[in-house]
């Protein structure tokens, strides 16, 4: 793994269910770690959400190993990627499977 390739500052997320001023329940997001991450070439498709055409686009991220489960997801920048899985090859790095969905008008 050349570290090299690494060059994303990301941060992985988890989900956190807080009471809301209402009496009911909102879900925030908590900061597990930050991370330097290597995008793979990502993966498109489309498909209908809600009605309406999206691209739907799958990113594999190699990080050091780290805390991560399904339903967590990464922030970088303005992008946020839902993590559908994640896979440990190797004991000092992890890829995590993600998602990140653009929706368009149409």
């Amino acid at each position: 793994m050349n570290p090299g390739r690494r060059d994303r500052k990301i941060a992985i997320e988890r989900p956190v269910s807080t009471q809301d001023d209402q009496g009911g329940r909102a879900k925030t997001w908590r900061t597990v770690c930050t991370a330097w991450g290597e995008f793979i070439r990502p993966r498109m498709n489309t498909a209908v959400v809600q009605g309406g055409v999206a691209a739907v686009i799958t990113q594999e991220i190699v990080i050091p190993a780290c805390d991560v489960r399904p339903g967590y997801r990464v922030v970088y920048g303005e992008r946020i990627y839902r993590v559908l899985g994640v896979s440990a090859d190797d004991r000092r790095y992890v890829t995590l499977v993600c998602e990140e969905v653009e929706h368009h008008a149409g």
